[in-house]
Parts: C-alpha cells; sequence; structure tokens
C-alpha cells in the first residue's frame, strides 16, 4: 500500500504519541495497519507491545490483557462506543489515544466521547484537528486517568494540521498552542518548514544544532526547516507557547528580513508578545479546508510576520543582497508563465549570475533556479487541482518547454506524477 500524505500525517501523530507517554506497554488498535509500525516502536521502551488490525479480526478481541497506552485508528468508527468502553474497562490503560472522522456514520462526536471517558474516570489531556487532502477532518483525542492527570499538571494541546501545503507562495503547514507537562519533548528531530514559537507562560530550553538556548514567557523562537533540533518544557516551570507552521518561496525572504538568524533563532521579550498570541489564535481560529480559510489563514500570517520585519533593524531590512533578491523574485512573480532563465532575472537586476546566485543562497537559502521552478511547481499545482487544461496546456503556461520535461520537473519535486496529483486531489469543478 502507499504511503499517502494521509497516512504521513496519522504516521507522524502515532509517533509522537508512543514518544510522549511514559508507559511501559502499549496496544496499537486500527484498520489498514501497515507493518512499519513496528518500526516505529522506540526499542526497549515497552515491555510489552500489541499490535491488531481490527479489519482482519472479528469483532471481539480475545485474550486482552493490561496494557498502560492503549493507541487506536478511527477504531470507534468500526466499533462504536459500547465496544470501546468495553475495551477500556478491559485494558484498563492509564493513557487513551483514539481519532475519529468529523462526520461519520455512527455519529461519533467529540463532546460524546468526552462524556463518556470523563463518567470513565478520564480527562481530556490533548486534542488536534487535522485538515486531510480527502477534504475531510480528523480529531485526535488524547484522555489520561484522572489520577495521573492531577500529578502530571494541566497540560492541554490543541492544534490543526493542513494537507494542502503547495497553494500559495506563503503558505500555513500547521497552528496551534500547547501547555506543556513537565520536560515535554519535541524532537530530537529535523521539520520540512519553519515553526514559529511564542512562549506564553514558563520556560524550557530550545536546541538547534550543537547550540542551547534558555528561554522564558516572553520570547519568541524560530526552526528552520531541514535542521535538527529538540526543545525540551522546564521540569518545574514548563512552558506554555502558541506556534504557527508554514512556507513557501516567500517565506525565506520574510524572515531574512526580520531579526531571526540560524545563528540567533530567537528574539528575546518580544515587544508586540500580546499580538503575537492573538495573530496565532485568530490563524487557529480560521481554519478549515477552503479556499477561503487557506486565503485568511495566510493573511493573517502575513499579518504576523509583518510584526517581526517591522521590529527588525533597519540594516538588515535594507541589505543590497535582499533588495536584488526582492526584485528579482517580483521579476520571476511577473514573467514565470514565459520561458525565462536565470540569466534573464539576472540581466533584469543588473547583477552577474554568480552574484545573483550568492544573493539567494545568503537570503532565502537556495537558487534562483530552485526558487523558479518551486514556483512554477505550485503554481502547476494549482491548475492541476482546480482546472481541466491538459498536460501540455500547463506545461505551456509554466513557461517549460514541453509537457514532457514538465512532468519530469513536477515528479522531481513532489514525487509523484501531475496526472497522479490532479488524481488525488480534484475539486467540483
Amino acid at each position: 500500500m502507499g504511503v499517502t500524505k494521509d497516512s504521513e500525517l496519522l504516521l507522524d501523530i502515532l509517533k509522537s504519541q508512543l514518544k510522549r507517554y511514559p508507559a511501559s506497554s502499549v496496544m496499537i488498535l486500527g484498520t489498514d495497519i501497515d507493518d512499519g509500525i513496528n518500526e516505529m516502536i522506540p526499542k526497549g521502551k515497552y515491555k510489552s507491545t500489541r499490535i491488531i488490525d481490527i479489519n482482519k479480526q472479528a469483532v471481539y478481541i480475545p485474550s486482552l490483557s493490561q496494557y498502560d497506552l492503549l493507541i487506536t485508528n478511527l477504531l470507534l468508527e468500526k466499533m462504536g462506543y459500547d465496544f470501546f468502553i468495553n475495551l477500556l474497562h478491559r485494558v484498563k490503560p492509564q493513557f487513551v489515544c483514539c481519532s475519529f472522522h468529523v462526520s461519520n456514520r455512527l455519529g461519533i462526536t467529540e463532546d460524546e466521547l468526552a462524556s463518556r471517558l470523563t463518567d470513565n474516570s478520564y480527562d481530556l489531556f490533548s486534542r488536534s484537528e487535522i485538515s486531510l487532502s480527502s477534504g475531510k477532518t480528523l480529531i485526535q483525542l488524547d484522555f489520561i486517568v484522572s489520577s495521573q492527570a492531577s500529578s502530571i499538571a494541566e497540560p492541554v494541546k490543541s492544534s490543526y494540521k493542513t494537507a494542502g501545503k503547495e497553494l500559495m507562495s506563503l503558505s500555513v503547514y500547521n497552528v496551534g498552542y500547547q501547555k506543556c507537562e513537565p520536560r515535554y519533548q519535541w524532537g530530537p528531530g529535523i521539520r520540512d518548514h519553519y515553526l514559529i514559537l511564542y512562549i506564553i507562560s514558563g520556560s524550557g530550553t530550545y536546541t538547534s544544532g550543537d547550540k542551547e538556548y534558555r528561554l522564558y514567557a516572553g520570547d519568541c523562537f524560530i526552526v528552520y526547516p531541514h535542521r535538527e533540533i529538540s526543545y525540551t518544557a522546564d521540569k518545574h516551570n514548563p512552558w506554555e507557547y502558541a506556534w504557527v507552521g508554514f512556507n513557501g518561496p516567500d517565506a525565506g525572504l520574510i524572515l531574512s528580513s526580520t531579526d531571526f538568524t540560524p545563528d540567533a533563532p530567537y528574539i528575546r521579550k518580544e515587544p508586540h508578545g500580546m499580538q503575537i498570541e492573538e495573530l496565532i489564535r485568530s490563524i487557529y481560529n480560521a481554519k478549515g479546508n477552503g479556499f477561503t480559510s487557506t486565503i485568511q489563514m495566510t493573511g493573517r500570517l502575513y499579518e504576523l510576520l509583518a510584526l517581526f520585519v517591522n521590529d527588525a533593524a533597519t540594516e538588515t531590512m535594507h541589505s543590497v543582497a535582499q533588495l536584488y533578491v526582492k526584485h528579482a523574485v517580483e521579476y520571476i512573480v511577473e514573467n514565470y508563465s514565459d520561458p525565462i532563465s536565470i540569466e534573464d532575472v539576472a540581466s533584469y537586476i543588473g547583477v552577474s549570475r554568480s552574484q545573483l546566485f550568492r544573493c539567494f543562497q545568503s537570503v532565502i537559502g537556495k537558487s534562483p533556479k530552485e526558487y523558479l521552478t518551486e514556483y512554477r511547481i505550485k503554481q502547476a499545482c494549482h491548475l492541476l487541482s482546480d482546472t481541466s487544461f491538459s498536460m501540455n496546456a500547463i506545461a505551456n503556461s509554466l513557461g517549460f518547454d514541453n509537457s514532457l520535461y514538465f512532468s519530469k520537473a513536477f515528479h522531481k519535486a513532489q514525487g509523484i506524477s501531475p496526472s497522479e496529483y490532479r488524481n488525488g486531489h480534484k475539486k467540483d469543478r
């Protein structure tokens, strides 16, 4: 079975759950469970593990023993409340992680599920809302035994992830806020996008490469893509933060005009802290699968980034390299549909190709050719999902010499062919 964007999201959730909860045994139940899940379970962490694909077994699952951590993938939609509550009574887990679609045939709802588990001495610990590429919305709820919840403090998490990441020159990937338990840690790991986190209260440690930063309430820090990082809540005063993840051709250019740098990826006592928190929450409140929601989320993200740019040092905002890149990007945006070359861009700016290359690398971390190709591919994603144009028409509209070259470039960037992308992202037209 091929790995889809939706399955990648679910696997990311599973990895986080397996790492997050201090359990000595784990049971994972789900539908269409991939054999590779065994490889995701941390080696040596659990005394016992059990993985059950409920599609391959009868509704009655025999020989259940106690497990500290119970993770289910869409189990409710197949079995219903009664089976699930009976399962809890038999397994008696300290931690329960379950997911379901917002619209499902059994009418499973968030409020009803929370009520059922509250009646069985569980407290809601974490909530995530995930937009799937299929257009559906998945709710992920994590619960903890009430006595355990009081001993771990009062952590709460609410987040939203988008499945369509190719929509604009700047796109929101995920957004949320979290009140962490003591020593809660993400990483070590690598993100494929930028992430800005504002610390609302508490403190913690951020590690990027071989550098470690101690951060406190009012501070803001950034995660750069493709860099190994980790961040950990303080054991006595764990932090609460709001975050937004994003990427796109404009992301690096805008961030280069702020005081964030890879060598100093934080801002102490951000003066617009309350506005930052409010804007991140407004991005979260604008969430949705529709194009209107996407535009609203991106618009508020631009507002957020404008705060950081406005506060940046004057000499940072007006460097020669940034001006060259800014004008080059404007030229690309206006002329990408023509068969322009990097020499054309450099000539328009009035610099050599090698100088333009150095400017792009220093400002946004990629070459002019990579930027041009990436921008064209993002426009291709629009045309493939929103129109019925032929591959040849799309290639011509994007400045590619022919449809074969376009197909090769698209496959290299997206990992699938244009036709496969269109079939997986069809919209009502």
